[in-house]
């Protein structure tokens, strides 16, 4: 089964440049059938800026391979975790 998690736009003028959330619009992430995980780039960059994940470990490999970007890793409810090492740590929910 496949899910959306939409991020909310944020207001304009508010938050940074690192910010999930855009100023103009939602960004719905779509987590294909498995897909538990995103690794989603600041809204800053524009296009897509996300891939989908079916394993932590997966969604972690990704995060290492784009690390000069500002990004976050997502679940699929919302969830925000830092990669230390081979481990998702929880840091709070969108």
């Amino acid at each position: 089964m496949s899910a959306i998690f939409t991020i909310e736009q944020k207001q304009s003028g508010t938050g940074t440049i690192h910010d999930l959330a855009s100023q103009h619009f939602d960004r719905d992430i779509e987590f294909g059938n498995g897909r538990k995980y995103a690794v989603v780039k600041a809204a800053y960059y524009g296009g897509k800026g996300y891939t989908t994940h079916k394993t932590k470990e997966a969604a972690i490999e990704a995060s290492e391979r784009i690390s000069d970007y500002s990004h976050s890793i997502i679940d699929v409810e919302g969830n925000v975790y830092d990669a230390h090492g081979d481990e998702l740590v929880w840091g709070g929910k969108l």
